[in-house]
């Protein structure tokens, strides 16, 4: 067997007796800066740049399982087992790995939020996967959670966002289209696939269609009002805008003024 693939038995103990079995402890910290994810867990912050792994609920059902131990200063810890390490011992490498790389990724996609709201007209020269991870750190730094599609597994939208206004989830599902080369604009029938995906994803969910290059004229024509009520379309200005919004938020002088959903689909058609 592969000395990577093996698992270190002796580092996993059981000092409370945990019926489950051996465990080791584990950070439940990230490496990312997600707003909604900062809040107080039994009087302590994630340290400062950081946030927790979890939702509070899902915090809360952790514990509620036993599986947080609360160290000497208080802070939680997340108890993994032997069991489950076995079963997936020949994951493991790769997804610690894959957690390398993603913290570098959007590093790097933090940085360019940064410059694009600095330099607007570096936009251009942002590769159109990038720009998508670069909306979804913007997203996230501004108070939503989101969740990116796979590339080559678009759903017929690339980002997913969901926010809590006055004791509802509110859903958006947005489309990306970076289509600076060759003068390309996205046009009536881009508009009406996600229309037809919001439709089908329920009542609580619109749409925004952010397109870096702009429209074709008849964009908008024979849309209902039903459809104008759940999907909006945004320009360059859009985007450039929620850049400087991260840029102030990081620099800490950004508050918002509105609902995120209000913020999020202002100055759109």
């Amino acid at each position: 067997m592969n000395s990577r693939e093996s698992v270190p038995d002796a580092r996993y103990k059981n000092p409370d007796n945990d019926p489950r079995g051996p465990y080791i402890l584990s950070d439940v910290t990230s490496s990312f800066d997600r707003p909604t994810l900062q809040y107080e867990w039994h009087g302590h912050l994630p340290p400062q740049g950081q946030s927790w792994r979890f939702t509070r609920e899902r915090a809360a059902a952790l514990e509620a399982e036993g599986r947080i131990v609360f160290s000497a200063g208080g802070m939680p810890r997340l108890k993994r087992y032997l069991s489950e390490a076995t079963s997936k011992k020949s994951q493991e490498p790769d997804v610690k790995a894959s957690s390398r790389l993603e913290v570098i990724v959007r590093t790097a996609m933090k940085a360019i939020a940064l410059e694009i709201a600095e330099n607007p007209k570096c936009l251009r020269d942002v590769e159109w996967r990038d720009l998508e991870r670069v909306m979804r750190e913007v997203f996230e730094r501004l108070g939503f959670r989101t969740e990116l599609t796979r590339s080559g597994k678009d759903r017929g939208f690339d980002l997913r966002l969901e926010s809590d206004e006055c004791g509802e989830t509110k859903v958006f599902l947005v489309e990306v289209k970076h289509w600076l080369a060759g003068g390309k604009k996205p046009g009536s029938k881009v508009l009406s696939a996600l229309v037809d995906v919001v439709a089908k994803a329920g009542e609580s969910t619109k749409g925004l269609l952010v397109s870096s290059s702009g429209f074709t004229g008849n964009v908008l024509s024979g849309r209902t009002e039903v459809e104008q009520h759940t999907v909006k379309i945004a320009g360059q200005n859009k985007i450039v805008s929620l850049c400087q919004n991260y840029l102030e938020s990081v620099e800490g002088i950004w508050l918002p003024t509105t609902e995120l959903s209000e913020m999020l689909l202002e100055g759109s058609s």
